[in-house]
């Protein structure tokens, strides 16, 4: 049992500490809202100084003043809007032999319509062992089905079947917005410390960009209560902080959706941001923008390539799309949650995939490893 009466100090000190945290989350909100309407009016001479910075935090670049605050006119009467979310069994060091299976949840709404919505699955059962050798064709070794590859598969497979549902559900005349469920940056990769593996991931993942493009067709991500602090970085440098610093006047602690929530009214977005991600070399033509929204519930963050952020009028129909999903899905967009919900594999499907699998092999008489 826990000695309640042992812990009644430490609580106290606890209370103590997050009133302090407060006062400085408010003093450091203070600053950086000082700071943005400063920069504001100069905001090409900051986006030079953020370009031409060297290594150190991740700073995002504005692409114009970035206390700008945009409203939008609402949904256009007729729309459709599609997306997709991914899950996975992971290979299963237990059993033999080895395998995995990804899941991609689909779904298609078409507003304004009586086209009846798309709600769909699509599970891939991956076994062979060509399956990973095309990842690394020239290297002398393959990769293992890690849960970093495996995740990295997943990640593809939403994008490509993103991609094939808003062409196959798109309609004449009817504007169509496709959205993702987190960060279309893939940094992740890093981790992996494999330098041909990552290059080859990034490469298909960035193929499936070309598509979207190609065809013509708004792409869009929403992060829920997003962790980056790539603007207070930028807020930083102009304030000439040391990358480290975390002095009682430093920004250090702040992120962005803190900023947003005190400068966005409900229903406004931000400036758009390029980010200045790494990995980002990589994907070519299609360099990653963000903005900041704030819905009834939070303030989201909203990523979109930036040839899309550029064709006129798509950053408003972005806007005005995630708005109504968000309102429709009580604080996050209903459509992601649907997708969600057909993508998840629960404890017990794993479970039961692994019985059927095993029990398949044992009535064609070939050996199996229990899994755990």
């Amino acid at each position: 049992m826990i000695d309640f009466s042992r812990l009644a100090v430490r609580l106290g000190e606890f209370a103590d500490y997050q009133r302090e945290e407060r006062d400085r989350h408010a003093r450091r909100l203070e600053l950086a809202l000082g700071c943005l309407a400063d920069c504001d009016p100069h905001w090409e001479r900051l986006a030079s100084h953020v370009t031409d910075a060297g290594r150190g935090p991740l700073r995002a670049v504005p692409l114009g003043p970035p206390a700008a605050r945009h409203r939008t006119a609402g949904r256009p009467p007729t729309v459709t809007v599609v997306a997709t979310d991914g899950s996975q069994i992971f290979p299963d060091r237990h059993a033999d032999p080895a395998c995995f299976l990804l899941n991609v949840g689909r779904v298609a709404l078409h507003y304004g319509t009586l086209d009846p919505p798309l709600l769909a699955a699509e599970p891939d059962f991956r076994f062979h062992s060509d399956d990973l050798e095309d990842l690394v064709p020239d290297a002398p070794e393959v990769p293992d089905a890690t849960a970093e590859v495996v995740s990295a598969l997943r990640d593809e497979q939403e994008l490509a079947w993103l991609h094939t549902t808003a062409r196959d559900e798109r309609r004449s005349g009817r504007p169509v917005v496709a959205l993702a469920d987190g960060t279309l940056i893939r940094w992740m990769l890093r981790g992996m410390k494999n330098r041909t593996l990552e290059q080859r991931l990034l490469a298909r993942y960035v193929e499936i960009l070309d598509r979207f493009r190609a065809d013509g067709i708004p792409l869009a991500s929403y992060i829920s209560k997003p962790g980056a602090s790539e603007v207070i970085n930028t807020l930083r440098l102009h304030r000439g902080e040391g990358d480290w610093d975390r002095g009682p006047e430093s920004l250090h602690g702040l992120q962005d959706r803190h900023l947003f929530a005190e400068v966005l009214a409900e229903g406004e977005r931000s400036a758009v941001f390029a980010s200045r991600s790494e990995v980002l070399s990589e994907y070519g033509p299609h360099a990653i923008v963000a903005f900041y929204l704030r819905t009834g519930r939070e303030v989201g963050r909203v990523e979109m390539p930036q040839w899309a952020a550029e064709v006129p009028g798509w950053l408003d129909l972005v806007h005005a799309v995630l708005l109504d999903q968000v309102e429709k899905g009580s604080g996050y967009p209903i459509i992601l949650q649907e997708a969600h919900e057909r993508a998840v594999v629960r404890a017990e499907e794993r479970e039961m995939f692994f019985r059927l699998l095993q029990g398949r092999l044992r009535r064609d008489g070939l050996a199996t490893a229990a899994s755990a």
